[in-house]
C-alpha cells in the first residue's frame, strides 16, 4: 500500500469507530452505554458536551466537558499537544482551575497518551475564567476559558439544548492527528509585495569554482601529506598532488642522461678555466676583467648541470611511479575540495581534469526574469527561493543582518530565450543548499499590498479550486475555498475566504480531504 493508502485505510477505521450506532453505544439521558473495562466516554452529559480549543505560543488545548451543576462532580476531559513536533503531551500532570465566585482546583495524570482527565466539584453557582497548567512532565499555562456553573441541572439543560448535528464539518480525532504529520496556524495580516515565480539556478563567483587541469600529460603523485579526499578544506597555494611528465619518446631519457654528463663536463672545465685565470692574474700576466669572465662561466655552468638533473629525474619519476615529480599541482583558492577525479600514480593526458574545489562562503542565486516582467522587478526588495523538488523557501533578505544582495541585474535581454538575468548573493549560506541546483525564485514585481495571509503549505488545489482547511474547534474541520494574492514563498496572501486569527491546517491537509471523502464526517461519538 501507498502512503496514502495507508493514510485512508485509518481514516475509514476512524470514521467507522465514530459512526458507531446508537445501540452499539446509546447516548441517552442518564447513561453512555456499556464501554470495556479501562474505557471512559466523552463526558457528554444529558448528551451534551461543551468543547473548548485554545493554544499558547507552545501548547494546544482541546477539551470537553458536560454542562457544570452544582453540587455535580465535573470531568473536565483535556487533550493536550505539544505543538512543536504537533505530539501528544506525555507522561505529565496538569491542574485545571476555575477562577469565579470560588476557587477550584484538580489535578490529574494522564488517563492515555496526551489526554487528561481532571475532575471537581463546584459549590457555587457563577462564571468562572478557567485554566490547565502542566505541574510536572513539562511546563505551560493555558487559560483564558470560560466555564459556566448553573445551579440546577433544568438551568443546565434549558441553557444547552441537545445538540442538533455539526454543520457539516469533518471531524479528526485528536488521536489520529497524532499520529500523522500534522500542524496547524494562525492567518495574520501581513505586507505582501506581489510577485513573479522564475526560474533560477544556485552557483558561485566566477573565483569561488576552480576545477584543476593537469598541465602536460604524466602521472600523478601523492605528496609526502598525502593525496587530496572530496570535503577536505584547503587554502589557497597549497600543494595537492605533483605530476611527473610522461616522455615523448624513450630517445628523450636517453637524451636526458646524456646532458647531465655533458653539463657535468662543461663544469669541470669551468673550474679548471678558472683555477687557471687566478694564477695568470697572480702573475699579472691577464687583466681583472678575465677573472670575472670565468667566474660567469662557473656560474653559467653550474646552473645547467642542475637543471639537467632536474630533466633527468622528471623521466626517472615518471619511469618508476616514485620521487617528487614535476609540476606542482596546487589550490588556486580557499576552499573544500568537491571532486578528486586521479589517483595516486594514475597517468593523465594535458587538460584532464584532477581536482575541483569549490568556495562555499559566498552563493549567488541566478534567476532568468521574463522580458514581460522586467520592467516590473523591484531592486531594493527581498526574494526567495526553493530547489526544485523541495518545499522549503530561503528567504534573500536585503535588509537582514547579515545581509544579502543584489549583485547585477542585466541591461540586456537575452535573444533566445527573451529573459533578463538577475543575480543574488546570498547572506549566510545554509549548509543544505547544492551548487548547480535548479531553482523556483519568487521576485518582487510591484507594490506591497496589507492582506491577510497564511503559509503556502495551507492551500490545497482541488479541481482547479484553492481551498483551506480551517480548526472550527480541536477535531473538527471546514472546507473554505479562499482567492489566493501575492506570495513571498513561505506565505501567500489570501484576498477571500479567510479571515485573520482563524486556525489553517498547514501540514496535513490533504487527509481531511481523503476523511471528507471517506465520510469520517459524521459526528462526535469516539469513544476516550
Amino acid at each position: 500500500m501507498t502512503w496514502n493508502q495507508d493514510a485512508l485505510a485509518l481514516l475509514l477505521c476512524a470514521a467507522a469507530l465514530a459512526g458507531c450506532s446508537e445501540a452499539e453505544h446509546p447516548h441517552g439521558p442518564g447513561g453512555h452505554g456499556e464501554h470495556a473495562e479501562g474505557e471512559e466516554a466523552h463526558p457528554h452529559g444529558e448528551g451534551v458536551a461543551i468543547g473548548i480549543t485554545r493554544w499558547s505560543d507552545t501548547l494546544e488545548l482541546f477539551a470537553e466537558h458536560p454542562p457544570a451543576v452544582v453540587g455535580v462532580a465535573l470531568p473536565f476531559l483535556a487533550h493536550m499537544t505539544v505543538l512543536e513536533g504537533f505530539e501528544a503531551l506525555e507522561d505529565a500532570t496538569v491542574r485545571l482551575t476555575l477562577r469565579g465566585p470560588a476557587e477550584l482546583s484538580a489535578e490529574a495524570p494522564m488517563l492515555r497518551s496526551g489526554i487528561y482527565r481532571p475532575t471537581l466539584t463546584p459549590t457555587v453557582a457563577g462564571s468562572y475564567q478557567g485554566s490547565i497548567e502542566i505541574i510536572a512532565g513539562g511546563q505551560g499555562v493555558i487559560g483564558d476559558f470560560d466555564v459556566e456553573v448553573y445551579p440546577d441541572q433544568a438551568s443546565a439543560d434549558a441553557a444547552h439544548p441537545p445538540d442538533e448535528g455539526d454543520g457539516g464539518s469533518i471531524t479528526f480525532l485528536k488521536e489520529q492527528q497524532w499520529r500523522v504529520p500534522f500542524d496547524t496556524a494562525f492567518s495574520a495580516t501581513r505586507s505582501m509585495r506581489p510577485r513573479v515565480e522564475v526560474t533560477g539556478i544556485l552557483t558561485t563567483p566566477p573565483a569561488g569554482m576552480a576545477p584543476i587541469h593537469a598541465p602536460v600529460a604524466g602521472r600523478v603523485m601523492a605528496t609526502r601529506s598525502g593525496f587530496p579526499s572530496a570535503g577536505m578544506r584547503v587554502r589557497a597555494g597549497e600543494l595537492l598532488a605533483t605530476l611527473a611528465p610522461t616522455p615523448g619518446s624513450p630517445e628523450n631519457a636517453a637524451n636526458a642522461g646524456l646532458a647531465v654528463v655533458e653539463a657535468e663536463s662543461r663544469l669541470e672545465a669551468s673550474r679548471l678555466e678558472l683555477a687557471r685565470t687566478e694564477r695568470m692574474l697572480a702573475d699579472q700576466a691577464i687583466p681583472e676583467r678575465r677573472l670575472e669572465d670565468a667566474r660567469r662561466g662557473l656560474a653559467v655552468a653550474e646552473a645547467a648541470v642542475g637543471a639537467a638533473r632536474h630533466a633527468q629525474s622528471v623521466y626517472t619519476s615518471a619511469q618508476s611511479g616514485r620521487g617528487r615529480g614535476g609540476w606542482r599541482i596546487t589550490s588556486p583558492i580557499d576552499g573544500v575540495v568537491d571532486a578528486v577525479d586521479v589517483s595516486p600514480g594514475e597517468s593523465v593526458d594535458a587538460g584532464d581534469r584532477l581536482f575541483q574545489v569549490v568556495n562555499l562562503d559566498t552563493l549567488w542565486v541566478e534567476a532568468e526574469v521574463p522580458e514581460t516582467w522586467a520592467s516590473a522587478f523591484v531592486e531594493d526588495a527581498s526574494a526567495s527561493f526553493a530547489m526544485v523538488g523541495e518545499s522549503v523557501w530561503h528567504p534573500i533578505d536585503l535588509g537582514g543582518e547579515p545581509a544579502s544582495r543584489l549583485v547585477y541585474r542585466s541591461r540586456v535581454v537575452d535573444p533566445t530565450s527573451r529573459t533578463v538575468r538577475v543575480v543574488y548573493e546570498l547572506a549566510a549560506p545554509h549548509s543544505t543548499l547544492r551548487v548547480g541546483a535548479s531553482l523556483d525564485v519568487l521576485l518582487p514585481a510591484g507594490e506591497p499590498i496589507e492582506a491577510v495571509s497564511i503559509p503556502r503549505s495551507a492551500v490545497l488545489d482541488i479541481d482547479g479550486r484553492d481551498v483551506v482547511f480551517v480548526q472550527v474547534e480541536g477535531e473538527a474541520f471546514s472546507e473554505r475555498a479562499v482567492r489566493t494574492g501575492p506570495t513571498d514563498g513561505a506565505h501567500i496572501a489570501i484576498l477571500g475566504g479567510i479571515d485573520e486569527g482563524e486556525r489553517v491546517v498547514t501540514e496535513g491537509a490533504h487527509l481531511l480531504r481523503l476523511a471528507s471523502s471517506a465520510g469520517a464526517s459524521v459526528g462526535h461519538g469516539h469513544v476516550h
